[in-house]
């Protein structure tokens, strides 16, 4: 009994370390860290649904219709695939928490038997203690890279649900273009049969008119399935693909310009864009590896000994150490330092393609706001007028049913190029927002506050 408490007086002395290796440094996780920024950045708050379960958020209502603003919502709450990655953030966190973890004493021991003397051995890694902070470091850098990075990919979900809203609301507006083809091309199939009978026309341009009518009822098909179609991927991507339901889109709606410049949201992209923050904690990451690299050789133990004889028991103390003669994690270092590089290039690029997104994204909303309204002020009000014209010469036999057909499809043809330029400008906007990383309804973000939240410490805590 009395070796015993000897080796616990003994062992109690390593106590004071291993008290203070357990206060510092600690993991620093932030579960709310994906929600709080696309709240940020988009106005919406996302839910974390459970696997298996489908959950429309109380602010979405499905009986009115489902607007652009309800899709994204309901996609950032139920994307199956996006609700998979926020998992990595949980994983991170268990790393980081797992980095703040002392390696565990070992304890030996040979029992007595006959001349042979007991043996007690403790052997205390005091290694672990002094590269604790490193790999804590690279811990949390490690979980800041990952929730960036699932901010990212919030947007870009935003980005393709949005796309795919225009495509669907696109689709609507279309096959309504095309009943109201069908519903022209049949009044003029009627004025072609009332000419007929009067001995105006021959019965040859009343069969070019039933033709046309032909045409339109099978373009009017088509244009009813491509709303189905669109539904269908839209449904997809915000989790509701076997819903029961069918979806109403709301109106193609025409997008506001962004207040600012394209070299001010090029600014904005540089300071703020998750992406380019989640590459800058990349490269933190990789540099505390570097660093921990030159010290991974280490092992040194504290070494607590008992041995108890027959009328005797000494107690020692003394350090158990690799010598590095060979090993000193050459191949290691060597990767840390090219992984460090690695991840200065990555940022680098990404750096490059932020600029080139918001430059392309705004150039192409830009040009398709411009076509729109040139569509909309000059194009559409003359063929309007052009056509009402040739409808009234056609049916009181002053015009020749080649100009009203003409007409017609230059009508058709204007309203179509106005619906693709209308699509064509929510496109643009979902690309710009996604690539300048926030909605531009919203505010614009300060990049001081954002970037005092989100980028890596200078002073490498």
């Amino acid at each position: 009994m009395d070796v015993y408490n000897r080796f616990l007086a003994v062992a109690l002395a390593f106590v004071p370390l291993w008290i203070a290796g357990c206060k510092a440094p600690i993991a620093c996780c932030d579960p709310s860290l994906v929600s709080r920024q696309l709240a940020c950045r988009t106005s919406m708050s996302m839910e974390t649904v459970a696997p298996c379960q489908t959950r429309i958020p109380a602010t979405v209502l499905l009986e009115d219709g489902l607007s652009e603003d309800e899709a994204v919502l309901t996609a950032l709450s139920n994307n199956s695939l996006f609700q998979a990655t926020l998992a990595q953030l949980g994983v991170a966190g268990g790393d980081a928490v797992q980095a703040t973890l002392l390696a565990n004493p070992q304890f030996l021991t040979y029992f007595p038997s006959g001349a042979k003397e007991g043996q007690y051995t403790l052997y205390a890694p005091i290694e672990s203690y002094f590269l604790r902070p490193a790999r804590v470091k690279v811990a949390n850098r490690e979980y800041r890279r990952v929730g960036e990075q699932l901010v990212q990919n919030g947007l870009n979900l935003s980005r393709d649900v949005r796309l795919a809203y225009a495509d669907w609301a696109l689709a609507k507006e279309q096959a309504e273009l095309a009943t109201e083809a069908q519903e022209i091309r049949s009044q003029i199939s009627k004025l072609t049969n009332d000419r007929l009978k009067d001995g105006d026309i021959s019965e040859l341009e009343t069969i070019a008119a039933k033709v046309d009518v032909l045409n339109a009822n099978a373009a009017l098909g088509v244009q009813q399935a491509s709303i189905n179609i669109a539904e269908a991927r839209l449904a997809t991507l915000i989790g509701l693909p076997q819903l029961g339901q069918a979806l109403v889109p709301g109106d193609l709606s025409m997008p506001l310009l962004p207040v600012q410049s394209e070299d001010e949201l090029v600014s904005e992209a540089l300071a703020c864009r998750p992406d380019l923050h989640s590459a800058k904690w990349a490269v933190a990451a990789a540099r505390e590896r570097t660093k921990l690299s030159r010290w991974l050789w280490l092992r040194l133990d504290g070494v607590l000994d008992v041995r108890d004889g027959p009328g005797y028991t000494r107690t020692g103390s003394g350090l158990r150490f690799d010598v590095p003669i060979f090993n000193r994690n050459q191949g290691g270092i060597l990767r840390a330092d090219w992984e460090l590089n690695a991840a200065l290039h990555n940022r680098d690029a990404i750096s490059d393609q932020i600029v080139a997104d918001v430059k392309t994204a705004y150039r192409q909303l830009d040009q398709a706001y411009r076509n729109l309204e040139i569509l909309k002020k000059d194009v559409e009000p003359a063929l309007v007028e052009a056509l009402q014209i040739a409808k009234k010469g056609f049916e009181d036999g002053g015009s020749d049913y080649l100009i009203v057909l003409q007409t017609t499809n230059q009508y058709l043809i204007a309203k179509g190029q106005i619906l693709n330029q209308t699509a064509a400008c929510n496109r643009a906007v979902a690309e710009l927002e996604r690539s300048v990383g926030r909605s531009l309804v919203a505010p614009p973000l300060a990049a001081a506050e954002v970037l005092a939240a989100t980028s890596p410490p200078a002073d490498g805590t």
